[in-house]
């Protein structure tokens, strides 16, 4: 396992439907269905489509209307099979607690307004007059929608059916120095995307259109999205140029137990690390998950651990900081409660030797982040230690895929691992099609220098060090 790490799962096969017509789209945001969670970490069932209906889209610039659409949000982030823990409302809303700016929030929401009912029959009775438009904007909802569909009551009559969240582009507004649209919770989280509700197919095409309208005067940079994510579906209704870079490399293993995993090895490398095993149960190392009210003083002791485990070592500084622990320790005891993390401690005794944070999609396991004691590594090898349990609990949960996290260290490649490679997609409106090449270049640019300095730089550093050794009358090394 590594320090830092993500998950995914692939995205639900389904056929494309035509276009529908561009949905409405104002810049309020309109009530929210409460929906329950559920508990089980067990992959949900897949769900039938649903009837269709006509689509609202708007934009949250709000913080506070952010954290009221949790129940809506968590429940749409249950029907998107791509969907990762990265894109639950209890991370996106916690990262923005710690790392948001005031006035940056990009929320581009799209609501499915139930099914109008049929008419009634014709009746002697005066009809009652149509709602005023100051009645449909006292109501909370757009001045696009009908009145019906706020939610509320009226007169004693029975509560019209919510409007029910169909998609989600978490974004928030950046300046590289350009006007960019970036995704909520860049840098500490191992995939970004948007989600789509999976029965409901005309979503794309509106989230589509609502992110071009929000984009008029700035380019849009989805960072690590992985290859068949729901962003993908968006991206392929775009209505202007579109770049994709190469993002972050990610390595896999299946979802199987350890037994299978060690099959993968060369006869030596396999019996070097089952005896690591045994020698990890002969010390008696025992784990337990972390209970959900004890979970922000076991992500304090982590983060300590983790710091020792990398002094000297060039520790990630984020990792340090008090807005990073706050925001984790929120998060994971959020996710802890429906099942979407764990928190796992392995102890020696009553030493807490390894701890770490494990989070869950509907298809995959992986581990966020873990800290080590200083005495660990002289001890165990950690990295099979949590390998193992891991996959254990891939198994058991019935969860394909195993993730090793961003990032393509040897260690990682000594159990032949699958490679995965995260895109950068570029989205602009063709007015905004300079701005967008522009960025395309430099990105470019800053590829083919890291690529330089990877190939060239050992050399260079080489021929420094023999000129250095020569001008001090040493021999050259």
């Amino acid at each position: 396992m590594t320090t830092h790490h993500p998950l995914h799962q692939p995205p639900p096969s389904a056929t494309q439907p035509p276009a529908p017509p561009a949905p409405a789209t104002t810049e309020t945001t309109p009530p929210d269905a409460a929906t329950a969670l559920p508990t089980s970490t067990a992959p949900p069932t897949p769900t039938p489509p649903v009837p269709p209906g006509r689509l609202v889209v708007t934009v949250c610039r709000d913080a506070e209307r952010f954290g009221a659409l949790a129940d809506a949000w968590d429940d749409l982030y249950r029907r998107c099979a791509a969907a990762t823990p990265f894109q639950s409302h209890a991370w996106l809303h916690s990262w923005w607690l710690s790392y948001g700016r005031r006035g940056r929030l990009r929320l581009v929401l799209v609501h499915r307004e139930p099914p109008e009912p049929p008419e009634p029959p014709a009746s002697p009775e005066p009809s009652q007059p149509p709602a005023s438009p100051e009645s449909v904007r006292a109501s909370g909802a757009p001045v696009t929608a009908p009145a019906a569909t706020s939610g509320g009551t009226s007169g004693g009559t029975a509560a019209a059916p919510a409007r029910e969240l169909v998609a989600v582009a978490p974004l928030m507004l950046g300046y590289r120095p350009l006007p960019t649209l970036l995704p909520l919770g860049l840098d500490i989280s191992d995939f970004c995307d948007v989600l789509l509700d999976d029965r409901c197919p005309q979503a794309a095409d509106a989230l589509a259109a609502g992110l071009r309208r929000l984009a008029r005067t700035a380019l849009v940079e989805l960072r690590e999205v992985r290859p068949g994510a729901a962003a993908e579906r968006v991206v392929e209704r775009w209505r202007g140029p579109v770049r994709r870079r190469a993002d972050s490399v990610c390595l896999e293993l299946p979802g199987v137990p350890m037994d299978d995993l060690l099959r993968r090895l060369s006869g030596a490398s396999a019996r070097n690390a089952r005896r690591k095993l045994r020698r990890i149960d002969e010390l008696g190392i025992t784990h337990r998950a972390v209970a959900e009210h004890e979970v922000p003083g076991a992500v304090a002791t982590m983060l300590a651990l983790h710091g020792q485990q990398w002094q000297g070592r060039g520790v990630t500084p984020e990792h340090l900081r008090p807005r990073f622990a706050e925001h984790l320790a929120r998060a994971t005891r959020q996710l802890a409660r429906t099942g979407d993390a764990a928190l796992t401690e392995y102890r020696l005794g009553d030493l807490v030797l390894v701890s770490e944070v494990t989070l869950f999609s509907r298809h995959l396991a992986g581990g966020y982040l873990y800290g080590a004691h200083p005495e660990a590594r002289a001890k165990v090898d950690i990295a099979t230690m949590l390998l193992r349990q891991d996959a254990a609990r891939a198994t058991a949960t019935g969860r394909r895929v195993l993730s090793l996290l961003r990032g393509d260290e040897p260690y990682k490649r000594h159990w032949r691992p699958e490679t995965v490679v995260n895109q950068r997609l570029l989205l602009a409106r063709r007015h905004l099609a300079p701005a967008l090449w522009l960025r395309a270049g430099h990105l470019a640019g800053r590829a083919a220098l890291a690529d330089l300095a990877r190939t060239r730089l050992p050399i260079l550093l080489a021929w420094r060090t023999r000129l250095r050794g020569r001008r001090a009358g040493g021999p050259p090394r």
